[in-house]
């Protein structure tokens, strides 16, 4: 009889450790670790967008790029924002030069979640033909 008491309080103690484990894993809040977006593409090919969710050599600083890539007389709109939808950053690019318009800052906290939105840009802030990715600041 007795070994059968030692065996439940070990039993016991075995299934409050595993409850504890489990709690802790439960209560702990997910980490999402900071994921670029890359290259998104309008619908219509005219613009592309890039966002940079750690800017090499500037900590806490994020990067939005629009590039106009059709000569179609339009402009490449990117716009960054957070989980609610809230505008956080856009950039601009027009011309189809073979370069891009680039802005970076300290845009938002890490590890939140962000969208990026890459619009072709009719004039006076007409957006069409949007396509938006999903990352982690």
């Amino acid at each position: 009889m007795r070994q059968f008491q030692g065996t439940k309080k070990a039993v016991t103690t075995l299934g409050m450790s595993a409850v504890a484990v489990i709690t802790s894993l439960a209560v702990a809040a997910p980490a999402h670790a900071s994921a670029d977006i890359s290259w998104t593409y309008s619908p219509d090919g005219g613009a592309k967008g890039w966002f940079d969710a750690d800017v090499a050599g500037w900590t806490g600083a994020e990067e939005i790029t629009a590039c106009d890539i059709k000569s179609d007389g339009f402009a490449a709109f990117v716009l960054l924002r957070d989980a609610n939808g809230n505008r956080i950053a856009s950039v601009r690019d027009t011309g189809n030069d073979g370069s891009c318009t680039s802005t970076s800052s300290n845009m938002i906290t890490d590890e939140r979640s962000v969208q990026l939105t890459v619009c072709t840009d009719t004039g006076g802030n007409v957006f069409y033909e949007c396509s938006t990715r999903f990352g982690w600041s």
